[in-house]
């Protein structure tokens, strides 16, 4: 079976990047890793693996819901990560009538996303952020960093490299 990045939704809020992609294309390690500060040069190094330097790197993340007609804002607290000069808003609907708000923010940098990471696991505010480019998504929570992949081979490389962090509760590349 082939997989495609573009078969992931990512306005779902029912169900995460990690859950939509096959086991073979998706890898998950805890952000409790990396609260020690001393394991941060290897975030910085698994962030660097994921994304070159020079790769172009889109973000889309919750931002705010309706409650009738008043728009209630998430607080993201992403101002001193990364300047967000070229946003777009994506409006959802789901099945019971809610309605919520998703940025889009093009062009983010590989330091931007360690930024991020780095702030998520040092226990800063932070609802979940998606980056992503044609092959590639990379999902930020306050408990977990997911990977999803096209390329098994790449993503094989990436878990071997990493493996004493990768978390192996639910099925992944390295079990099975």
């Amino acid at each position: 079976m082939h997989f495609s990045i573009t078969q992931l939704d990512l306005f779902d809020s029912d169900s995460t990047i990690y859950f939509q992609a096959p086991a073979s294309h998706r890898l998950r390690i805890a952000t409790s890793h990396f609260e020690d500060h001393s394991n941060l040069p290897i975030l910085r190094d698994f962030v660097h693996s994921i994304f070159s330097v020079n790769t172009h790197i889109s973000m889309t993340g919750f931002i705010g819901y309706y409650i009738g007609s008043k728009r209630i804002w998430d607080r993201q607290y992403l101002k001193n990560s990364i300047k967000l000069s070229n946003w777009t808003e994506t409006y959802v609907h789901d099945e019971e009538g809610g309605r919520y708000i998703y940025m889009t923010v093009k062009n983010i940098t590989t330091e931007n996303v360690n930024a991020l990471c780095k702030q998520t696991a040092q226990g800063r505010k932070c609802s979940s952020l998606m980056f992503y480019t044609e092959d590639r998504v990379f999902q930020i929570s306050a408990d977990v960093f997911d990977l999803v992949m096209t390329d098994e081979r790449q993503l094989s490389n990436l878990c071997t490299k990493f493996y004493p962090w990768i978390d192996t509760y639910y099925p992944n590349i390295k079990t099975m």
